[in-house]
Parts: structure tokens; C-alpha cells; sequence
């Protein structure tokens, strides 16, 4: 399961506020396993490895992760990623299976090419601001503001907001 931190307190998503994971390993078998780990392509995981799990039994105290927010994580919205354990079994075999989520996202909050993946949404801010500064011209050089002279105008744009934005135009 995922959870959003906002590191810096500021109540906007920014990059590198990170994301918390918490992990179940259950052992639905029927045997022991030894060297339970972790891995998790989209988060950094730290604990473990479970030396032993009994069957039946469940750890939600070994491991967690943490992702690191990028910007392409803000523009999205949300993050995904997809956990998977693996533990050797008596024969020295390896058994592994991929996370779930246990509090999935809303109607339509799948990804298509992981439907089990952990989604973590993030708060977005669309927000821009335009400044407009006016200089007069004088044309002729007579300094006297004569029909025909001009003022030029120059604009400076600023994403306020925490999304990227684009086509921007004025």
C-alpha cells in the first residue's frame, strides 16, 4: 500500500516528496519459506529478508519502500508500481508473486498493463500567472508623444501550478 508524503509541508506535490510503501508477505503454501525479499522496480525497498515464514503466517513489520516524486509522476497524477516477493522453498526452489493493492483506487483508476499495481494518486495545481510591462517609443526621436508612436509590450509567464503545462499562448 502506498502512501503520499508531502516532505516539506507546503500542501502542493512537489519533486522529491516521496511516496511510503507498506508491505504484507503472507505464506499461503504449505511449506516453510526461507529468504523471504522484496523487490520493486519503481521504489527504493529497505528490510529483510524474512529468515523464516511459517505457513499461514504474515510479516508487516520487515520491509518498506520509498519513491522519490518526478515531475513526470506530477503530470501523470499518480504513481504505479508493482511489488514482488519471493522466498525459497524445502526443495530449494524459489516461489515468488506479485503485489496487490489492498485499498485500490476508484472506478477507472487501473492501469491497463497492470491491474494489479499499487496506485498512489498525487495532488495536482494547475496554476499560471502573466505579468504585462508597457514602454513608450518615441518613434521620431522628438520627445514629444507624436500619432504613430508606439509602445512595445513584454510578457513574462510563470507556472505557478506544480503541472506542466503547454501551447502556452497570450
Amino acid at each position: 500500500d502506498g502512501t503520499y508524503v508531502d516532505n516539506n509541508g507546503d500542501g502542493i506535490t512537489n519533486i522529491g516528496d516521496t511516496i511510503t510503501y507498506a508491505f504484507v508477505v503472507t505464506n499461503t503454501g504449505n511449506v516453510t519459506l526461507t529468504n523471504v525479499t522484496i523487490t520493486d522496480n519503481n521504489a527504493t525497498v529497505t528490510g529483510g529478508p524474512i529468515a523464516t515464514l511459517a505457513v499461514g503466517a504474515s510479516d508487516s513489520n520487515t520491509f518498506t519502500a520509498v519513491h522519490v516524486i518526478t515531475q513526470a509522476d506530477i503530470d501523470a497524477g499518480y504513481v504505479y508500481n508493482l511489488a514482488t516477493a519471493c522466498g525459497t522453498q524445502p526443495n530449494n526452489t524459489q516461489v515468488c508473486d506479485d503485489s496487490t493493492d489492498p485499498t485500490p483506487c476508484g472506478t477507472g483508476q487501473t492501469i491497463l498493463t497492470c491491474v494489479d499495481c499499487t496506485i498512489t494518486q498525487l495532488p495536482q495545481r494547475t496554476s499560471i500567472n502573466v505579468t504585462k510591462d508597457g514602454t513608450y517609443v518615441d518613434n521620431n526621436g522628438d520627445g514629444i508623444t507624436n500619432i504613430g508612436d508606439t509602445i512595445t509590450y513584454a510578457f513574462v509567464v510563470t507556472n505557478t501550478g506544480n503541472v506542466t503545462l503547454t501551447n502556452i499562448t497570450i
